[in-house]
């Protein structure tokens, strides 16, 4: 009798140890549980279950980049009466530079920086407005 009353209270201290551990597991994984969610992402990609992250966008957002277009577009479509030509070149230079982030940004193909000649670099300027507005950036 001795013994199988040490077995139950044994017994009976097992499952009060098993039932405290399980409660200490619930409220773990509760307060850790972005960080579950993270290790399970992680062994997912690792075991190839799960595919992997996507790119992340490089450069400036496009709505800013087509927001600088509008504002330097102004600025370079103004009268350059009494304004020195190299504030001018400087001008048409950010806004080349403008308008090949936002080709880059939408992936229109451009030979803008390639050009050379300023009457060929306008005319190819006009060209990559046309693809851009077709592309869905408003340039105003």
């Amino acid at each position: 009798m001795p013994w199988t009353y040490l077995r139950r209270v044994l017994r009976g201290v097992l499952m009060l140890g098993l039932i405290t551990l399980g409660v200490i597991a619930v409220v773990w994984c509760v307060y850790n549980g972005p960080r579950l969610g993270a290790w399970a992402i992680r062994a997912g990609r690792l075991l190839r279950i799960l595919p992997p992250p996507p790119p992340t966008p490089l450069g400036m957002p496009i709505e800013r980049i087509s927001a600088d277009l509008r504002r330097i577009r102004a600025r370079a479509l103004a009268q350059a009466e009494g304004m020195p030509l190299v504030q001018r070149r400087a001008i048409l230079a950010a806004y080349d530079d403008a308008l090949l982030d936002a080709c880059r940004a939408l992936g229109v193909h451009t030979d803008l920086e390639a050009m050379n000649d300023d009457l060929d670099r306008e005319s190819e300027r006009l060209r990559t407005e046309v693809q851009l507005e077709r592309s869905g950036i408003v340039l105003g």
